[in-house]
């Protein structure tokens, strides 16, 4: 362990799932990263942000470093306006045969916080944090700690293998965090399941002004998804969907985490895969698109209560605010987000909804929507900043 160099205390303190690297690399494309962004803006003027990464090993960060892409924003080559980087390293070693045991083993290699950033809030989206050594851990410096929920880590398939660790982090981090935001049915569950009652649903959101409602697709009817493709998704009835409507063009931007799925719609006429996309380039992108598609998986797994790992869809807002109609599977919250233009069926009716869009084409018509401010990113910073402030009532407009 070492300790972060004595500087001017920060606004705030934020843990993100990742960290820096990821943001950079990817842009700020997921609901830590746009939280953290909202906050260095907000701050930026008096001390900003410091974003403290999780502890990556020493040759893992250096090849991260020769793949980064450098971003408009900000002036550190994609590092956001009023952040500040506290990056990590340490000469551990992941366990090949386990990966993911890297979360547990990385918790104790959290740099020292200086005595000056005692009084420091900070917010908090990796609950591994909670298991960090004392000096390092937001939790039990006496700080104020926003634990704000991601997606529900003790029913995530990624996380099978160390289930008992994820039980044990957010045992401590729900313990002890002053305040708990969620962002969707399902981690407002997760927070009750620990004795969080006064957990707060603060749902996913979007920045209207990155896009733009008109269209530039052509070619066929083009149903667009962005996002990771693996396990999340509901494979089978997307082939069945795909096989059913060949005059469809399918495009799929992401990376893909699951071998198992690349095959099968690499394999497909209609299909075309582009590989993950940087966040800064989607808007473009979506003009490209007529439908944006939602086939997640629903319902239970692994215990989760509802929605296949708890949590809210990003892309949801991103698509409406680009003036794509929507096509989503049930997933926990779509119908209840005040998102007009979005249709909700189970997977095997997609085809026949496409079918008859397809017959009215060529293309379908943009619905521009005004999306409303409650679904923007700034007013979920300022709630949770609010919170990190230690505001009497720190949730009250989210609540309402």
């Amino acid at each position: 362990m070492h300790t972060i160099p004595a500087k001017p205390p920060p606004a705030v303190l934020a843990y993100p799932m990742h960290g820096q690297g990821k943001f950079t690399t990817e842009g700020y494309r997921t609901r830590d990263a746009h939280l953290v962004e909202w906050l260095g803006r907000l701050t930026g003027g008096r001390g900003g942000v410091a974003v403290v990464s999780r502890p990556e090993p020493v040759v893992l960060r250096a090849a991260g470093a020769l793949r980064r892409v450098g971003g408009p924003r900000g002036d550190g080559g994609g590092v956001a306006a009023g952040t500040h980087p506290v990056e990590t390293t340490t000469w551990r070693l992941p366990d090949p045969r386990d990966r993911r045991r890297w979360w547990t083993r990385s918790a104790d290699a959290y740099p020292g916080l200086p005595d000056d950033w005692r009084d420091v809030p900070a917010v908090v989206w990796n609950p591994f944090t909670a298991l960090a050594l004392p000096r390092s851990n937001p939790f039990v410096t006496g700080r104020t700690t926003v634990l704000d929920l991601l997606d529900d880590w003790s029913v995530h398939h990624a996380f099978a293998g160390i289930r008992a660790d994820v039980e044990r982090a957010y045992s401590a981090a729900f313990a002890s965090a002053c305040h708990v935001t969620a962002n969707g049915e399902g981690t407002v569950a997760l927070a009750r399941r620990f004795g969080r009652d006064d957990v707060v649903l603060l749902p996913n959101g979007c920045d209207p002004e990155r896009f733009d409602d008109t269209s530039a697709a052509s070619g066929p009817l083009t149903v667009g998804y962005v996002g990771k493709i693996g396990r999340r998704l509901d494979l089978d009835g997307i082939i069945d969907c795909i096989e059913a409507e060949p005059e469809v063009g399918f495009v799929f931007a992401g990376p893909v985490l699951d071998r198992g799925y690349r095959r099968p719609l690499a394999s497909m006429p209609n299909v075309t895969l582009l590989g993950d996309v940087h966040y800064d380039d989607v808007p473009a992108l979506l003009r490209s698109f007529d439908v944006g598609w939602v086939p997640h998986r629903v319902g239970s797994s692994g215990g989760s209560p509802g929605g296949e790992v708890g949590g809210d869809i990003i892309k949801t807002y991103e698509y409406r605010a680009a003036g794509l109609p929507v096509l989503t599977t049930p997933v926990d919250g779509c119908d209840s987000r005040g998102l007009d233009g979005v249709t909700v069926l189970p997977l095997d009716g997609h085809a026949a909804r496409l079918g008859g869009w397809r017959r009215s084409g060529p293309r379908v018509a943009r619905r521009p929507s005004v999306i409303p401010h409650d679904a923007t990113w700034r007013p979920k910073a300022e709630t949770i900043l609010a919170a990190a402030a230690g505001s009497p009532s720190p949730v009250a407009e989210a609540a309402r």
